[in-house]
């Protein structure tokens, strides 16, 4: 025996074993600040979210999309003070967290108001409907007797004379056209792009897309054979650009003046990292459907609960009740500016607003130049240039009706934005940290003793497993866990083929 045989003999095993580092875990996001909101909905998203208990995070951007489908393209923003570049305030947003974190249910608290509007205008818009009726069927029926009179003296001078001309008596000017007025939508869950489409033509003042799981709306959008619907969001994401759907087959020709949709809905965690992996790979994930979400939050969810029990603030809802109403009834002519060239009445930013946007602009569009970021963070970041003006815009709408958009609203919209920067980057770790969620997975199954120890490649994948389901999937999360000493491999030959196994080092 060696020396060197020796001396490894001689170390106790425990030593000669690796040890294994932590995982990555997801980056850090900010916390969530109520001064990010203006003070108009402050206190509505507090209430909703103490009495749910779940993140404000939530319940913030639930209501920042509300908020946006009523002012729709009903009104923009200008942000450069000679420049004709206009932003329409639509939004889409997400709210990431696990099964049973309340994200539907807060969505459906939060938009009770807007809801409620639609309610309300169809009641109102019924009875406008009901007395048009009632007038109609009044002319008809003193119509009717006219026309009962008329066919009398007709007999009476046929009676008289066979040959005379009563056409003019017996001319029948029908029942009037009863055109009844259609209440705006505000809220459609599922819908075809042809029905979108229509339904835009309908309400010119756009329409929001409410989906309980979002992941289905994108991955539908991911199929082939979708190209044509996944062109018409990207379009309908501006808000004021115009749009034809031609369908030979269907006999479909709709043109949308102005394409504008807002996007709401939830996603889990697990979906929602395989899908930015495909996404960030490559095909139809690349042409920033995604990045297009700017108000995405993935916030940590509180292992703490605290059992509230009590009535929702009656003033903070009025207030946001009022809110949605001034936004839909908003008096456009009487605060925006109508341009030359620019079929969306705008606001412009006061002189203090301006000159911080104008810092803001430049230090993004150097950043952006910088090739510091993922491609993927930069095409997110870069929808920021719409993002921020929709947001002070909002912002300003919800707390005053002077025709500037206040430095105040500006500084907010700012504030918010790097919280939701850092949330952003979480979503996207999932791609640009390839391999580590697949690895975790492959962790807990060896934890549950649901895997061999040791185990093979194929192992993983043939158990269908979300996210391990593919060799190429389960070898990322083998590379990552022998990375991190999680794993050791052995090489074994049979029948003169080697096959890799990888043990389990326990930490």
């Amino acid at each position: 025996m060696s020396n060197l045989d020796l001396t490894l003999a001689a170390v106790p095993a425990s030593i000669l074993k690796p040890t294994p580092e932590p995982l990555p875990e997801l980056p850090k996001v900010e916390p969530f600040d109520y001064n990010y909101l203006p003070d108009g909905i402050r206190g509505y998203v507090k209430d909703i979210s103490e009495r749910m208990q779940c993140p404000p995070d939530f319940a913030a951007v639930n209501t920042y999309v509300m908020l946006a489908a009523p002012i729709g393209c009903k009104i923009g923003i200008r942000p450069k003070r000679r420049d004709n570049w206009v932003i329409v305030p639509n939004l889409w947003g997400a709210t990431i967290g696990g099964s049973g974190v309340m994200k539907s249910p807060n969505r459906s608290e939060v938009f009770k108001p807007l809801k409620q509007l639609q309610v309300d205008i169809s009641i109102e818009i019924a009875k406008q409907n009901e007395e048009i009726i009632k007038e109609i069927n009044a002319m008809f029926a003193g119509a009717e007797i006219k026309k009962t009179i008329r066919r009398a003296e007709a007999k009476k001078r046929l009676k008289e004379d066979k040959e005379a001309d009563v056409s003019e008596l017996l001319s029948d000017d029908g029942k009037p056209e009863i055109k009844e007025k259609t209440p705006p939508r505000f809220i459609t869950n599922n819908a075809t792009v042809e029905a979108l489409g229509q339904i835009m033509i309908d309400n010119p003042n756009g329409i929001l897309f409410e989906a309980d799981e979002l992941i289905g709306l994108l991955k539908g959008l991911d199929k082939q054979g979708q190209e044509g619907a996944r062109a018409f969001y990207l379009t309908a994401a501006d808000g004021n650009q115009s749009y034809t759907i031609d369908r030979i087959m269907r006999g479909t020709n709709l043109h949308i003046e102005s394409a504008c949709l807002s996007i709401i809905g939830g996603i889990q965690p697990g979906v929602l990292s395989e899908y930015v992996r495909d996404a960030l790979s490559g095909g139809a994930g690349a042409d920033g459907l995604l990045q297009r979400f700017g108000l995405m939050v993935y916030p940590d969810i509180s292992p703490l609960y605290q059992y509230i029990d009590r009535f929702p603030d009656k003033s903070a809802k009025q207030t946001v009740n009022d809110l949605v109403r001034k936004l839909h009834s908003l008096d456009v002519q009487s605060i925006a500016t109508i341009g030359e060239f620019c079929k969306t009445p705008y606001l412009q930013f006061d002189d203090a607003a301006q000159e911080i946007f104008i810092e803001w602009l430049c230090k993004l569009e150097t950043r952006l130049r910088s090739g510091e970021d993922h491609p993927a963070i930069v095409s997110h970041l870069s929808k920021y240039r719409k993002l921020i003006p929709s947001l002070a815009l909002i912002n300003h709408l919800c707390d005053s009706n002077e025709p500037k958009v206040s430095e105040a609203s500006l500084l907010r919209a700012l504030a918010y934005s790097e919280y939701l920067e850092s949330h952003a980057r979480r979503v996207y770790s999932h791609g640009t940290q390839p391999g580590i969620d697949s690895a975790k997975a492959v962790l807990a199954k060896l934890r549950a003793g649901k895997l061999n120890n040791p185990f093979a490649l194929r192992d993983i994948y043939r158990k269908h497993w979300t996210g391990i389901d593919t060799p190429k999937k389960a070898q990322s999360a083998i590379d990552v866990l022998l990375d991190y000493d999680h794993l050791t491999k052995e090489e074994v030959f049979t029948d003169g083929r080697p096959t890799a196994l990888y043990h389990w080092v326990k930490s």
